[in-house]
């Protein structure tokens, strides 16, 4: 008489399989994407919002997938460029428009969970890329601001947000622009764009930008870093560089009052631009980061 079957096995609660998925390594997230296809069951689990704000706080600071960067336009290299996005790990994902060497689009900026794209000398339009989904959205640089020395950073526009994860989501974008006048001072504006929905099919003409700001007067020598800039204190700011002492200052832009204004650098006159970096710091204040040899 063959033996009986064995008795079935009983699927694990749901609270069980939390735990396990939590475990799931973040560095590799193929494995999360595998686990939600497996079935409805534990697609429902991965996918609540739950599970999705108690996975981060689990594994504490998210991993680094890669870094881009971008070559000055004078050193780009002619040959075997290396590709503007490096993985450290099994991710990869390709630049708009920088396959085969194309370096139409250098990086801006990166800020929660998006990446800034910028066309080289003249722009007319900028994109912002998710590299998460490799989806895209162009946008029309203000009519005024064709500069070609100048600045863009866009940040998440989703008021309250802890920005863990919410690149989907609406953000802004600030173009900051430089102009010599008729009588060789140099000048400083802004504009930052209406805040842009989540919607990545909408074209880029749909976009509408501020007023100009007030201008803000600035040496004759005065040049923005190509370093990112920070936000700190719902303000950002960008590095400004002089040619003839390279000394820098702090160009810091105020999202609330849509100003302008000029701060200056710790140990005015000793900090070299070419060795200085800006940061953001823990205490939510900025610093500067010099480095020597």
């Amino acid at each position: 008489m063959p033996p009986p079957p064995p008795p079935p096995i009983q699927s694990l609660p749901d609270e069980l399989l939390e735990e396990i998925f939590f475990r799931l390594p973040p560095n590799e997230p193929a494995c999360l994407v595998r686990a939600s296809v497996a079935n409805k069951r534990w697609l429902g689990i991965l996918s609540c919002h739950a599970f999705r704000g108690r996975y981060p706080k689990f594994h504490g600071s998210p991993p680094m997938l890669g870094f881009l960067y971008s070559w000055p336009l004078e050193f780009l290299p002619r040959k075997a460029p290396s590709p503007r996005f490096i993985s450290t790990m099994k991710f990869g994902q390709d630049i708009p428009d920088n396959r085969g060497g194309n370096y139409k689009y250098p990086v801006w900026d990166c800020r929660h969970g998006r990446v800034l794209l910028r066309q080289n000398w003249a722009p007319t339009h900028l994109v912002v890329w998710d590299p998460m989904t490799g989806r895209q959205r162009k946008l029309k640089v203000p009519t005024s601001m064709g500069y070609a020395d100048g600045a863009t950073a866009l940040f998440c526009a989703a008021s309250g947000c802890d920005h863990r994860a919410c690149h989907a989501g609406p953000f802004q974008v600030v173009f900051l622009g430089l102009d010599m006048t008729d009588d060789d001072n140099c000048v400083a504006h802004a504009r930052v764009s209406s805040p842009v929905t989540g919607d990545w099919s909408k074209s880029c003409s749909d976009v509408e930008w501020s007023d100009m700001c007030s201008s803000l007067q600035l040496a004759p020598d005065a040049l923005i870093d190509s370093m990112p800039s920070i936000l700190v204190e719902n303000a950002l700011h960008f590095m400004l560089t002089h040619d003839e002492d390279d000394s820098v200052e702090i160009l810091k832009y105020d999202l609330s009052s849509n100003c302008l204004s000029l701060i200056d650098a710790p140990l005015s006159g000793i900090v070299i631009s070419s060795s200085t970096i800006l940061m953001a710091m823990e205490d939510g204040s900025w610093g500067l980061r010099m480095w020597t040899q």
